[in-house]
């Protein structure tokens, strides 16, 4: 993929995202090079962008990402089209140009976006259609005009005439409109197709949008959509399916071993991953987010601190981890070994990756007599959508607890030993002589293909 298409196609995800009710013009734009455009930026001529090679690599990230989308919304709103008013009179192009641009980008800054310096900024537009604010702008230049008329009175009696510059001498700073004019001489002479579809306008009625209305709508459905969304998850993980209250692990260091520790590892793993859906959707209707916070994968990354500090043996590590990887599914999953010091992380992509997987020699070297398990919960990495596991026989020699001010990190220990382990921090699974036998049994079950269920 070159890098305009990239560029498209992350600021159409992003503005899907933000945009819903305009899915149908967001997913039809196309956008190509031209090198002769009038004031050589961007342009739409209503169907499709333009962009001026040197504009568009003169552009930072997110200047590009709101030039695409001012660009989106001129198709999505027809202004190209609507230069006429109901009653077939031409409107001043300059002013209409104007109302044009300060609409959307009123718009597009309420929903989170950043008006390009020296792009049309007048947030008091955010209320209005672009007809409505093309009126408040024509009385605005009358007004102006009225004034400027006493000034050149004033100037010529003075013999001082004003030296302003003519508006074909001052410099042009935003999109490009030259193209509109050849659009609507195509819908005038029936040659136009609309941009999200093939028939012909073929003057018929050009259609009339209320751009305030529709960016509201658009703003209430999204709001709607993530409380259903939120409510849906709520729903789910309250419900029996995978979890309920009466499932719950309950406080820290409780153990239930009457069930399944893969179970309830799968049900944590799900609350912890639906409170991250749910910050998520809050955030995609928080107007004033960055870009950035959209680059959240679905599915979180899993990090396992195994305990090497001589309870554990390498077959039983393998076990755990064959056991492990189908209930994380599509997660990333990376395992760091820790005793009283930590061993870094490797990532675990296949089971051929769970066969050379080694407990470092160094870490071998340390004499058995104490964990840090402060430490290892110190050592997972900072993103917050990340599964955190520890991998266990609880018992200290003496030890080291997590530290108070860790209470709050959302850690799973997996305990196979010390039935009294109580971090201050997160849950507690017990692992059951009988599970942890059943464990190192695992390497010697295969299937009919040689692969370990």
């Amino acid at each position: 993929m070159d890098e305009m298409s990239k560029i498209l196609e992350d600021t159409k995800r992003l503005m899907l995202v933000r945009y819903p009710r305009f899915g149908s013009e967001i997913a039809a734009a196309n956008i190509s090079y031209r090198d002769d455009l009038k004031y050589h930026t961007a342009a739409t001529d209503g169907k499709n962008i333009y962009f001026d090679p040197n504009y568009l690599a003169s552009l930072s990230e997110t200047e590009r990402v709101f030039v695409i989308a001012h660009e989106i919304m001129h198709i999505k709103f027809a202004h190209a089209l609507r230069i006429e008013d109901k009653n077939g009179v031409r409107r001043n192009p300059e002013i209409w140009n104007e109302a044009t641009d300060a609409i959307i980008n009123a718009n597009l800054e309420r929903d989170g976006f950043t008006i390009k310096e020296g792009y049309v900024n007048r947030p008091e537009a955010l209320k209005y259609s672009a007809e409505e604010f093309y009126n408040i702008l024509l009385e605005e230049k009358k007004s102006k005009e009225s004034e400027d008329s006493k000034e050149n009175k004033s100037n010529e009696q003075d013999n001082n005439p004003s030296k302003d510059m003519n508006d074909s001498e001052k410099k042009h700073i935003g999109d490009d409109h030259s193209l509109w004019e050849e659009a609507f001489k195509k819908v005038k002479q029936g040659d136009y197709n609309s941009a999200d579809n093939n028939d012909k306008v073929e003057n018929k009625k050009i259609p009339n949008y209320d751009e305030s209305e529709e960016f509201s709508s658009n703003r209430k459905e999204r709001i709607s959509k993530a409380k259903e969304n939120l409510n849906k998850m709520k729903n789910e993980l309250l419900s029996g399916n995978g979890f309920s209250q009466e499932n719950n692990l309950g406080p820290v260091g409780r153990s239930i071993e009457e069930f399944d520790w893969k179970l309830l590892l799968r049900r944590e793993i799900k609350k912890t991953e639906t409170i991250w859906s749910q910050r998520r959707s809050l955030a995609e209707n928080n107007y004033a987010y960055r870009l950035e916070e959209y680059d959240i994968e679905d599915e979180a990354d899993t990090e396992v601190m195994i305990d090497v500090s001589g309870s554990v043996d390498l077959d039983l590590v393998k076990a755990f981890l064959r056991m492990l990887k189908p209930i994380l599914k599509c997660s990333k999953l990376r395992v760091g070994c820790f005793n009283m010091l930590y061993w870094g992380m490797t990532e675990i992509r296949s089971e051929n990756d769970i066969d050379n997987f080694e407990i470092p020699d160094d870490a071998r070297g340390i004499p058995a007599i104490t964990e840090d398990w402060d430490l290892a919960v110190r050592s997972f990495s900072k993103k917050k959508e990340i599964n955190k596991i520890v991998f266990t026989d609880g018992y200290p020699c003496p030890g080291t607890m997590p530290k108070d001010d860790l209470k709050k990190e959302n850690v799973i220990w997996l305990v196979y030993g010390n039935k009294d382990f109580k971090p201050c921090c997160g849950t507690v699974i017990q692992i059951s002589e009988k599970q942890l036998e059943e464990m190192h049994d695992f390497n010697s079950l295969e299937d009919d293909s040689g692969k370990f269920r």
